[in-house]
């Protein structure tokens, strides 16, 4: 149900980059048109034309969104090709950082157990059913977190890192991937911009 920015094609554009606006935040917004949930993304992109914002693939990009009420703050990947983000870390001017871990990120689209229906199950009482069905979702729920285009955090712990941006005048963030050390990948100024972005997208805290 995400909605991406167009990936970014160097070569088309070159030409333009005398021109280009410059960077800011921009509200997205889509509607999933299987399941009808309705989202609102605020985020900044790698280059900006006068009609498009595009993004890189391999680049992370912070974002803030709202899927049905629900605040969300975090990285996700950018271009046509996405690529699992791990667990990511948001530092506001020289406030403490912000840990977003992968555990943490809301899922809108996961495998069940109920979507497999295993022939074995049968063969099972009802009480084993259950506990291979939660085991089965709590396996899968981790491996998706972990594999997902996008880490984010919501409730809470979101309005105060959104809050903290609103009063801040930059953001800078990097990824922690498994087994390596953390990697810088990028910082963005805290504008006007991002409070127009937000008003767009109806998100008040």
């Amino acid at each position: 149900m995400r909605n991406y920015i167009i990936v970014f094609t160097a070569l088309a554009l070159a030409g333009c980059a005398s021109s280009m606006p410059e960077v800011k935040w921009i509200s997205v917004k889509n509607t999933d048109e299987f399941t009808d949930v309705s989202s609102c993304q605020v985020t900044v992109g790698s280059l900006y034309t006068s009609k498009n914002v595009y993004t890189e693939v391999g680049k992370y990009y912070p974002f803030i969104e709202q899927v049905n009420g629900q605040l969300r703050v975090g990285l996700q990947s950018g271009g046509e090709y996405k690529i699992p983000v791990g667990n990511a870390q948001l530092r506001i001017d020289s406030n403490k950082t912000w840990d977003i871990s992968t555990s943490e990120t809301p899922l809108d689209l996961a495998p069940t157990l109920a979507n497999l229906k295993p022939a074995y199950l049968d063969n099972l009482s009802d009480d084993q059913k259950e506990m291979v069905a939660a085991s089965y979702e709590s396996v899968m729920e981790v491996s998706a977190q972990a594999m997902s285009p996008y880490t984010a955090t919501a409730g809470e712990k979101a309005k105060k890192i959104v809050k903290e941006m609103l009063a801040g005048k930059s953001l800078k963030y990097r990824t922690i991937g498994l087994n390596q050390a953390a990697s810088s990948t990028g910082v963005y100024e805290l504008d006007m911009s991002l409070q127009n972005a937000l008003t767009d997208c109806g998100i008040e805290l």
